[in-house]
């Protein structure tokens, strides 16, 4: 072993639509065998009235702990990658979604969490051709994740989190990523990366970039998460970890806790983000959750790590 302190965990991301409410999904995680969650923000509205809000986050403290579970951080969904968040065009609207994460920092610290973040941001079209453009806005956006590394400090989380993404027009190479993280200091939380190992299939990229496996030796030490997703080179499925879905796909457990050990990480949580689609029976979503833990599990127990 390489040392590493391993967790596993969900993103309850599959409960979105299913279990709407904490005290739907909290007892769905907990019978898949985990007690760590990362919360999806597409479960919670946080442009809704201050005390709507709040009780959304007590609600969701409430339904953990009595179900077991630690919230150990929340994350951007499909709604929110729908935007262009702080790589949007117009300068109004990137201020929106400053404060949408400011919300999302104070929601976070509010059910108990040590992180937040995912999808910060993806150029338009013609942003993303001019050079110019795609640099100044790049700057903004460094300044803004400052500004909200301050609040997660103040607010009492441990780190914020980017996200590698699958498209050009996103930040979704090494060097993208490399560029946006931070060690943090008196006043700012450090920016750390959550290393999502299906979205090596970036068009226009070749060689290291497309190997998730290189990514894991190469950034392990500042990816305190780890999204797990089966997915092939060509496109970013959120499959399962079933018989079949990693007969078609590419990541194998042990090579990938190989490259994350080689790495010389020191603690990393383990987050199967699985994203059934909205018409799958529920029956079966839950079985592929289940397998997909159970396969991890396996994993980890040949390294003598109980999880």
């Amino acid at each position: 072993m390489g040392g590493i302190r391993w967790s596993l965990g969900v993103n309850d991301c599959f409960a979105v639509k299913r279990w709407p409410r904490p005290a739907d999904w909290a007892p769905v995680v907990r019978d898949l065998g985990v007690t760590l969650v990362q919360h999806s923000l597409d479960l919670e509205d946080l442009d809704a009235p201050t005390d709507a809000v709040a009780e959304a986050a007590a609600a969701t403290a409430g339904a953990t702990a009595a179900h077991g579970l630690t919230v150990h951080s929340t994350f951007t969904g499909l709604a929110a990658y729908s935007s262009n968040l702080l790589l949007h065009p117009d300068p109004a609207a990137r201020d929106r979604a400053e404060a949408w994460y400011r919300r999302a920092i104070a929601f976070t610290a509010a059910v108990g969490g040590v992180a937040t973040g995912g999808h910060v941001g993806a150029y338009s079209v013609p942003d993303a051709r001019d050079p110019g453009r795609r640099t100044a806005l790049a700057t903004d956006l460094r300044e803004q994740l400052g500004r909200l590394a301050a609040r997660a400090h103040d607010d009492g989380l441990d780190y914020l989190l980017v996200e590698n993404l699958a498209a050009a027009r996103e930040p979704a190479t090494t060097a993208d990523i490399r560029a946006l993280l931070h060690d943090g200091d008196a006043g700012h939380v450090p920016i750390r990366l959550c290393l999502d190992v299906g979205h090596m299939c970036v068009p226009g990229t070749v060689g290291d970039e497309r190997d998730p496996y290189v990514w894991a030796r190469a950034l392990g030490t500042v990816s305190p998460v780890v999204q797990l997703q089966q997915s092939d080179a060509e496109g970013d499925h959120h499959w399962p970890f079933t018989a079949a879905a990693n007969a078609a796909g590419r990541i194998e457990a042990d090579r990938l806790l190989d490259a994350l050990e080689a790495s010389g990480a020191a603690e990393i949580a383990l987050i199967l983000e699985v994203i059934p689609p909205f018409e799958q029976d529920d029956d079966a979503v839950i079985a592929d959750m289940a397998a997909s833990v159970a396969y991890w599990r396996d994993a980890l127990a040949r390294r003598g790590v109980t999880v």
